[in-house]
This record gives C-alpha cells, structure tokens and sequence, in this order.
C-alpha cells in the first residue's frame, strides 16, 4: 500500500500546474507548495528547488489522480485576476483536499540543497563564509 497523505487541492493543483493557488487563507500561501512536496521528498526543501521537484511530482501525482490532468491543460487560463475562480471550480471538481503519495527513490533525485544551489549560481556570484 502506498504512503499517502491529503493536502489542500489548491497546494497541490499549485505544484502540478506551476500557478500559485494558494492564499494566505484557507491554503496556506506557499507554505502549502512547501508542505506537499516536503512529505513527497521526506526532506526539507528550499525555494529554488521548488520547480525541479514539482516537475518530479506531476507524473507521480498523475499516476493516482489523472483526472488532474484537466486541471493542467486549463493552468494557461489561470491570471492573478481569476485564480480564485479557477481554484473554485477545480474545489468543486476535485474535493477540498487530495492524497499525494511519498516518493520512490526512482522518481526522485535528492541533490543536497547546497551544491544544487551553486550549480544554479556562477563561481563569481558565490561568497564563503567561514564560521
């Protein structure tokens, strides 16, 4: 059986769709975006690891919700004027909250938070500091 674990439909339709869908109330702002992908990775994530793990989680999250693809294929005609609509009609499609599973080492790659970062950044941009 599968480890799983329900989260608001706005955080996950969040980290599926690459629209932030949350707000500060009821969903929880982007720590909702945190909290799923922080229990699908068993680790804490940082921000710029946001968009490689969402990547990750939309084929995962597809394979036990399909019917979320709709919601995917729609995510272009989402704006910062109409959002609460679309969250509102995906409410009412999808439930208030939606199981997400753990996962597989298979489907995701853990890359410690650090080196990722300073293989986002050039040389010149990072700074040592030594305790």
């Amino acid at each position: 059986m599968l480890d799983r674990e329900a989260f608001s439909i706005a955080a996950v339709l969040s980290c599926v769709t690459g629209r932030l869908m949350t707000a500060k109330e009821p969903g929880n702002g982007i720590e909702g975006v945190y909290e799923v992908l922080n229990y699908m990775t068993g680790e804490s994530v940082y921000t710029h690891q946001l968009p490689r793990i969402c990547r990750e989680a939309v084929p995962v999250i597809l394979a036990l919700h399909p019917t979320l693809q709709q919601a995917i294929d729609e995510a272009d005609q989402v704006t910062p004027a109409n959002w609460r609509e679309w969250l509102s009609t995906w409410e009412d499609r999808y439930g208030p909250t939606i199981a997400v599973p753990k996962f597989t080492p298979a489907e995701h790659e853990s890359i410690d938070a650090l080196s990722e970062l300073a293989e986002m950044v050039h040389p010149d941009n990072i700074v040592v500091v030594k305790p």
